[in-house]
């Protein structure tokens, strides 16, 4: 190779290189200046963090801590970029963009784009992707822009003329992190803003409910037990300042504190189950007072942050020992009452069962005659007298023994001082005697008596209810004891057997009516000067399809009592009307029928419609009707009685005092009331011939009765002794088995034709004096 050639290759050489070497520095050139750019970028960024950041803290805890931190932020960015616009705009529901803050942008800017608007980097230099965007900031006068945009929001950073390089912000593609950043940062020191004041609203909120809270609030350590915290209405209920409740013990307010209860509620309540306490406390002053407390942990157990929540609940304690006074007290006596005997009899059963040598009674006592007293004196002076009552019963028992009041007049006496029969016998006869004394109420002197039954407790009782059945029986026995002595029966299984079969019988009685069980039998009223039949008396039979014939004495107490009567009375009524009808149509002297009326009957207004309406019904004249009442159904309402008894006299019935002796034997009642016969109740015959001053009783009766213009008629003639003494004393006429027993219709009828004890009546004549003597009205006979 020549020089020239080789001199060319050098030159080529060294001309490669050098450019190479200024491709390398022009490299150089704009790396460094890229970094220049960069960091001031990032000076940039900075500047106005720490700006924005400082102007952050110089802010309260305002609500308005959002919207003055954006107005700084756009102001910030318009100063330092030397920018034309800065907006923070924030994209609604339906995805349009509105402005929040901004300078050099009109606030009723608005963009609503076809497609959301992208999280990328966009300036006014590469293709926009939202094309209603560049057509709407070109619409406000701007010419160069860029945007960020995250979580809704977009910062949009613009300028209106062409800018010269020296400016801050070139808009060149890099300049997008300025925007990137400062919204970053602006999300971000907003949602930390946001933190602290929800942070501060709670523990506001929490203060202020932590104090105005009626409940005493104390925060405790619960590791050591020292108090961390105390509201006002803690300090209120123990009446001490905070200082005074951190320097005492816990343990110290508590009046009676059991610590190894205690120390299980604190250890429950650090492992987190809430424990809930009724005690006594002490306040500053040494008063004590009861409260509800309960024991919260706060927070993880590693924490160790207990919430003790006190209330004062002495009122309501106090309510609940006056309800509980009351629960087992009645208000007028202030005795005991049903439901603390029955606690009691509770207790006494389950300790016989226990101890085999314990025993115990039961009286249940009820007064005889309460409901005459309170109808007649008033039901105040009635209560006086309950008052009166329980204290003398009070005054009768021995130290252990209890008694209560059930309600209305009965009692209930349990005591453990009973070994037997005996001695329960004595404490009877003790409360018995302890009555018989007049009660003097108002000045007012009121006799009074009680029928008292008594269960001795064994080890078949289980329950108190048994025990109360059993001493209701055996009481309801004693007051169906003649007399006023002795009115205590003692409880035997005998007892229980009879109710059981009452409450039987009342079922069947129910039924009897429905299925025509109720037959009438009638027994002859005769004459006792001729012999010959004046009437029958009909009386009721009842055909039980298990039992057979059940005695009427006992089915009519019972009907009594659940007011069958009324319903049977009816029935016998009617059938006897029917009777009458037929007898009146057979015979042309008739019979006349004699039906005993209720006392129940009574308590109606419409007694005389009513048995009139009846006997019209079956076309029976009134005349063929007698009507029996006892003294004692006269005696509940005598005005209504009388008034009732008149109208029916009215009406044509005849009247006739029943069992006339066995009770008050008023004389005031045979000239009040309109009774036509006077009939002497069995008790009296029974005895005529064997007692004088029987015979005489009767004699005054049968004078009595003539002076009254009344006939007499004797029951339960069943000797011609007693017969014959009573044709010697003048009494018209009588009834018993001497005669005839009751019997059916039919018989009845053959009896009165052909008067089977037409022997008996010897002495010609008598039949006309005899007539005479009952009335000798067209139609007796």
């Amino acid at each position: 190779m020549d020089e020239t050639q080789t001199g060319q290759h050098a030159i080529d050489f060294y001309r490669h290189q050098y450019d190479e070497l200024g491709a390398r520095l022009l490299r150089a050139r704009h790396e460094l200046r890229a970094a220049r750019r960069d960091a001031a970028r990032q000076r940039l960024i900075a500047r106005i963090v720490q700006r924005l950041y400082a102007l952050a803290g110089e802010e309260t805890t305002d609500e308005r801590v959002d919207q003055s931190l954006g107005e700084h932020l756009v102001a910030l960015l318009v100063e330092i970029l030397q920018i034309d616009c800065a907006a923070l705009l924030a994209q609604t529901p339906a995805g349009a963009l509105v402005v929040e803050h901004a300078l050099g942008l009109e606030t009723s800017f608005r963009l609503s784009p076809s497609a959301p608007v992208p999280e990328q980097p966009s300036t006014r230099l590469t293709a926009p992707r939202v094309p209603e965007m560049s057509e709407a900031l070109r619409a406000q006068g701007l010419q160069h822009w860029l945007w960020a945009a995250h979580g809704g929001k977009v910062l949009l950073l613009a300028h209106r003329r062409q800018q010269p390089l020296e400016m801050p912000l070139t808009f060149e593609n890099g300049d997008q992190a300025i925007a990137e950043a400062i919204l970053g940062f602006y999300l971000a020191l907003i949602e930390q803003r946001q933190a602290a004041q929800a942070l501060e609203n709670a523990r506001i909120d929490y203060r202020i409910l932590f104090e105005s809270a009626q409940d005493a609030f104390l925060v405790i350590d619960g590791h050591s037990a020292r108090l961390l915290d105390a509201n006002l209405q803690a300090q209120h209920l123990v009446g001490a300042d905070f200082a005074e409740l951190q320097q005492r013990a816990l343990i110290y307010w508590l009046d009676d504190p059991d610590l190894i209860a205690w120390r299980r509620r604190w250890r429950r309540a650090l492992a987190g189950r809430a424990e809930q306490v009724e005690c006594r406390l002490r306040s500053a002053t040494g008063q004590p007072f009861w409260v509800e407390m309960s024991l919260v942990r706060i927070g993880p157990a590693k924490r160790g942050r207990l919430l003790l929540i006190g209330r004062d609940i002495s009122k309501r304690k106090e309510a609940e020992e006056r309800l509980r006074h009351y629960a087992f007290r009645d208000e007028l006596t202030q005795l005991p009452n049903r439901a603390f005997m029955y606690r009691r009899l509770e207790a006494a059963i389950q300790r016989q069962h226990q101890e085999p040598g314990y025993r115990f009674a039961l009286f249940f006592l009820d007064l005889d005659r309460f409901k005459t007293i309170n109808e007649s004196l008033g039901h105040s002076l009635g209560d006086r007298l309950l008052v009166t009552i329980g204290q003398r019963l009070s005054a009768c028992l021995e130290a252990g023994d209890h008694i209560a009041r059930l309600g209305g007049d009965e009692f209930l006496i349990l005591s453990d001082q009973i070994t037997g029969a005996d001695a329960a016998e004595v404490l009877a006869q003790r409360m018995e005697q302890a009555l018989r004394t007049p009660c003097t109420v108002n000045g007012q002197e009121i006799f009074t008596s009680a029928s008292i039954g008594i269960v001795l407790a064994n080890r078949r009782y289980q329950q108190p209810e048994a025990m109360l059945r059993d001493a209701d029986i055996a009481m309801y026995q004693a007051k169906r004891r003649e007399g006023r002595e002795r009115r205590y029966a003692l409880f035997d299984p005998a007892m229980h057997a009879r109710a059981l079969a009452d409450m039987e019988l009342e079922r069947d009685l129910r039924r009897a009516l429905e299925r025509d069980e109720f037959v009438l039998n009638y027994q002859p009223i005769v004459q006792l000067d001729s012999g010959r039949i004046k009437g029958f008396e009909a009386l009721v039979r009842w055909r039980h399809p298990e039992h057979g014939l059940v005695p009427p004495d006992r089915f009519i107490p019972l009907a009594e009592e659940t007011l069958l009567i009324l319903d049977l009375s009816r029935f016998i009524l009617g059938e006897a009307c029917h009777q009458a009808v037929v007898w009146a149509e057979a015979c042309a002297d008739p019979p006349v029928v004699s039906v005993n009326l209720s006392g129940r009957q009574f308590i109606s207004q419409q007694i005389a419609d009513e048995i009139g309406d009846l006997t019209a019904q079956h076309g029976c004249p009134s005349s063929l009707i007698n009507l029996e009442i006892t003294e004692s159904a006269i005696l509940t309402d005598k005005e209504m009685a009388l008034a009732g008894m008149q109208a029916l006299h009215a009406q044509g019935f005849k009247l006739s005092m029943d069992d006339f002796g066995t009770g008050y034997s008023s004389l005031s009642y045979l000239h009040q009331f309109p009774f036509d016969y006077i009939k002497i109740d069995r008790s009296f015959v029974n005895r005529i011939t064997e007692d004088a001053r029987t015979e005489a009783i009767v004699a005054a009766i049968v004078r009595l009765a003539e002076t009254l213009e009344k006939q007499i008629i004797a029951e339960g003639i069943e000797t011609p002794e007693q017969l014959a003494t009573l044709q010697r004393l003048g009494c018209g006429g009588g009834q018993g088995y001497l005669f005839s027993r009751p019997v059916d219709a039919a018989s009845a009828m053959r009896l009165f034709q052909d008067l089977p004890w037409r022997a008996l009546f010897t002495q010609p004549g008598r039949g006309l004096a005899a007539d005479a003597a009952l009335g000798g009205e067209a139609g007796d006979g």
